[in-house]
């Protein structure tokens, strides 16, 4: 198209302008969005702690001595709030752990679990605490 009067062409460049910001919106991915909640699947047997270690210590922020909750019964997707670095345990070692609410031995449980027991994981935020 020749613009040949400056509205007309004013008016051409916007609709360019706003067709190249459209088509670069949809040509760039968009960054996604860590939700609290999110579901990981979690292996048979996986012990649910208080806190992010397999040792009876003390856990962090006054938890009280770290414990089993509970043994996850069979494969599961649980919902999964949010994860942390804490002790190194696992097969293949890893300090990470997430935060799930699980079916358990004991019934639902709240608590934490080795991403090394976690196959699929979910994009999930920082915790702050282990409570």
């Amino acid at each position: 198209m020749r613009a040949t009067n400056p509205t007309t062409r004013n008016r051409w460049l916007a609709s360019l302008s706003v067709a190249a910001a459209t088509v670069a919106g949809l040509a760039v991915p968009q960054q996604a969005q860590a939700a609290a909640g999110d579901v990981s699947y979690v292996l048979n047997h996986t012990n649910v702690r208080v806190c992010g270690s397999v040792r009876q210590i003390q856990c962090p922020d006054g938890l009280g001595a770290n414990g089993v909750k509970g043994s996850v019964v069979g494969d599961q997707w649980d919902r999964t709030w949010c994860w942390r670095d804490g002790e190194w345990a696992g097969e293949p070692s890893t300090n990470r752990w997430f935060k799930i609410t699980a079916n358990t031995t004991a019934g639902w449980k709240t608590g934490w679990v080795s991403a090394a027991q976690v196959p699929i994981q979910a994009f999930v935020p920082w915790c702050s605490s282990w409570n």
